[in-house]
């Protein structure tokens, strides 16, 4: 396909870096150096402005077969891909921030009035509230993912100092009935129950577990990683889409949630939207505020606010009162790391989901990429076609990704030697993100 970018950040670097090798990408970005920072990709970098139909035309927007939108700002966005349709791209692709964009653009009277429609519009913020809240509902989780309505869950726990796994031999190790461990997550490297060095293993701190659960198995491997009462009560620092969002989420799950929020209109806002919650109008990197709201008594504390300074810090602060579980949101991926090194439990960008979100829309339709774990890792849906050959599951497995389940008539079965996978079948795998496509290639020959 080719593939037009508008916007060559943190969002569209991504998008290009997921796209390169499999298609023709090129990328419209304001600042000159952008042909630098892509210079390590096959891509081609158009210097210009996303709303500008010379720039455009220069891409190829006339003969795109997808375009992007996914500069730092909305309207640009909007219009960029307003302007793509009309110069004849076949497809058009909108990231937004505001959820009244969505509601908007989506209404089929909207592109009658415009006399055309994107086709996608694209809300990461969402996608990255629902699953902070997944995660936070599962108190000693370091991420977690629902799947096959509610039958099948991933869930992965990291190894901490002086806990009960550390310096343990995993091999050893024994899981409840259900549950399997699909590997370990060794400084960003994933290593499948099948590589070479899993048996003899020894878990170190900071090595994460990732576990395929049947939800009727889900319950006891949480007993083996929980050390405490469940959680209670939250505070959200930042009342923006996000925090508003997760706040919500929260509360539908009787969760106790406070909110701390800069802006005096924003909380006004909030107090009214959001009766249940304690909306505090201040700064959540105010130590003595943050005490005397009791933060110390969180169970988890999530820190939104779109400064990734301010994030950090307050996530310092929190794990400092001895907080158990911190969420903060990223910008950068380089950031992302850097959290997670200085004790931070789990660092969120809204890109992992948009990546996915456009990925899923332009491969094959049976395929879907569920989520991007440690942003190295994929966890991936087949649905096996009706002409499909049986295959047994033992010769999919390999050292960088492995089968971990499959569903067939509703039924869930979990990774077994002798286990066949037949025509209807819905596989779930877990490969390292830069083998992804080779583990998809037997099931779509050419």
């Amino acid at each position: 396909m080719y593939i037009v970018i508008a916007g060559g950040g943190e969002m569209g670097g991504e998008l290009a870096r997921a796209l390169e090798k499999t298609h023709d990408v090129v990328v419209i970005d304001r600042n000159p150096q952008a042909r630098e920072r892509f210079a390590s990709l096959d891509v081609k970098v158009v210097v210009g402005g996303a709303t500008d139909p010379d720039t455009l035309r220069e891409a190829g927007v006339d003969r795109a077969d997808l375009f992007v939108a996914s500069t730092d700002s909305d309207e640009i966005n909007l219009l960029a891909s307003l302007l793509a349709k009309g110069l004849g791209a076949k497809e058009a692709f909108c990231f937004v921030g505001k959820g009244g964009y969505v509601e908007v653009l989506t209404d089929p009277r909207t592109a009658e009035i415009l006399g055309t429609r994107i086709d996608r519009v694209l809300w990461p913020q969402r996608a990255m509230a629902r699953e902070i809240v997944e995660v936070i509902l599962v108190p000693w989780a370091v991420d977690t993912e629902v799947l096959a309505g509610g039958r099948l869950r991933f869930v992965e726990y990291r190894v901490k100092e002086g806990g009960e796994y550390v310096h343990r031999l995993l091999s050893g190790e024994k899981w409840p009935e259900g549950v399997l461990l699909a590997g370990v997550v060794r400084e960003g490297t994933f290593l499948s129950f099948a590589h070479p060095e899993f048996p003899e293993l020894i878990l170190e701190p900071g090595d994460k577990l990732l576990f395929v659960a049947t939800q009727k198995a889900f319950s006891e491997l949480a007993a083996c990683f929980t050390e405490g009462p469940g959680v209670r009560r939250v505070m959200v620092i930042g009342g923006g889409n996000v925090g508003f969002m997760v706040a919500q989420g929260l509360l539908k799950r009787r969760v106790e949630v406070v909110i701390v929020e800069r802006s005096a209109e924003r909380c006004q806002w909030l107090s009214e939207e959001l009766p249940g919650a304690l909306v505090i109008q201040g700064d959540g990197t105010d130590i003595e505020l943050l005490e005397a709201e009791g933060m110390a008594e969180a169970d988890a504390v999530v820190a939104v606010t779109d400064h990734d300074e301010k994030n950090l810090l307050a996530s310092l602060l929190a794990k400092q009162m001895g907080v158990r579980k911190v969420i903060t949101r990223v910008s950068r991926s380089e950031t992302r790391r850097l959290f997670e090194q200085v004790g931070i439990d789990l660092a969120l960008t809204p890109r992992q989901a948009a990546v996915r979100e456009v990925l899923d829309w332009i491969g094959p339709e049976n395929v879907e990429h569920i989520t991007t774990l440690d942003e190295s890792i994929e966890v991936l849906e087949v649905l096996v076609s009706e002409g499909a050959v049986p295959k047994a599951l033992k010769d999919l497995v390999r050292p960088d990704a492995v089968p971990v389940a499959l569903e067939r008539d509703h039924r869930i079965f979990l990774y077994e030697e002798g286990l066949e996978l037949l025509p209807g079948d819905r596989l779930y795998l877990v490969a390292a993100r830069e083998v992804a496509d080779e583990v998809l290639a037997p099931f779509f020959p050419e």
